[in-house]
């Protein structure tokens, strides 16, 4: 009898946690809070980077993927732009500039 149950029990396991191994990109939902978690980080290390004394925001996500890897990557193509709130600025009050000769939009 354990010789039929072990090979049923060890293709379960391998089925089971085949979706956790590394792969591809996937799509993720840009309201998932991870997701909104990493693209807050990804803008302040933007504008910190930035040479610009005045801020950026996201105006549109385009698209977002997730990849389980070691950890896990994100994808994000998003549309920013610049805002009139300098560096020193709180970014939450901030929008973007729209029609100016100082509007900028990055993809």
């Amino acid at each position: 009898m354990w010789k039929c149950a072990f090979p049923f029990f060890a293709a379960l396991l391998t089925v089971g946690s085949a979706q956790g191994l590394p792969g591809g990109p996937t799509d993720i939902n840009a309201n998932d809070p991870e997701v909104k978690a990493a693209l807050k980080f990804a803008m302040e290390e933007y504008n910190k980077g930035s040479s610009d004394q005045y801020l950026y925001v996201v105006v549109d996500v385009i698209s977002v993927q997730g990849q389980v890897v070691a950890g896990y990557n994100y994808f994000l193509t998003v549309k920013i732009a610049k805002t009139l709130c300098r560096k020193n600025s709180n970014v939450s009050g901030c929008s973007a500039i729209t029609n100016s000769s100082m509007a900028k939009v990055f993809i």
